[in-house]
């Protein structure tokens, strides 16, 4: 049988990471748990990783590319800006609940333990994240929907926070209040609080 390459073994290994923490959460993603699930020696895991947080650093990864691209495709759908965002926060809440909260277990995870390495890489997948928002935010001021008041940086980092918000939720009431549900409550809040007096009115005339 011919051998496995390297990164197809650290693919495994992440992939089998993920799926501890998606169905025992963070605590669960051990040497020994991975080296269970995956039938491959403890010995040879550590031959692919360091240790346990450079698994999770692959994983957080491989989360990043797969959340970019979800809310990049659902974006695309829209041409009027502040539809985007809304199609994303909607996309972002079924991705997440689907991945049972993962970033907010690997953040709390890397704050308990205070692991600087963890916490960077997750503020690099929040600050692209909020890079995104930033990009379709602008084009809203440009198209007259946005107060010309708001400051970009600090609204996306508020957007980001009011789904975390929901995803906190969900992972406290064991996976049982699925972020979705607050999404239309969400929205509304958040809109009302970055809309142009114009693009109100228009809305309320549309109804």
């Amino acid at each position: 049988m011919r051998r496995k390459s390297s990164s197809v073994r650290q693919n495994e290994i992440a992939n089998i990471a993920r799926d501890l923490i998606i169905h025992e959460g963070v605590q669960g993603v051990t040497i020994k748990n991975i080296a269970k699930k995956s039938k491959i020696s403890e010995a040879a895991i550590y031959r692919h990783f360091k240790d346990k947080n450079a698994i999770l650093t692959m994983v957080i990864n491989a989360f990043q590319a797969q959340l970019m691209q979800a809310i990049t495709v659902s974006a695309q759908a829209n041409k009027n800006s502040l539809e985007r965002l809304k199609e994303i926060m909607k996309t972002h809440m079924i991705f997440t609940e689907k991945k049972k909260g993962m970033l907010f277990a690997l953040t709390a995870e890397s704050i308990y333990f205070n692991d600087d390495r963890l916490r960077r890489r997750i503020l690099g997948v929040i600050e692209q994240y909020k890079a995104k928002i930033k990009t379709i935010l602008a084009d809203a001021k440009k198209e007259g929907v946005l107060r010309e008041d708001v400051n970009l940086d600090a609204v996306s980092l508020a957007f980001f926070g009011l789904i975390q918000a929901a995803i906190v939720q969900f992972a406290l009431t064991n996976y049982t209040v699925a972020p979705i549900t607050k999404f239309q409550t969400l929205w509304n809040i958040f809109l009302k609080g970055i809309e142009s007096k114009k693009y109100s009115k228009e809305r309320v005339y549309a109804r």
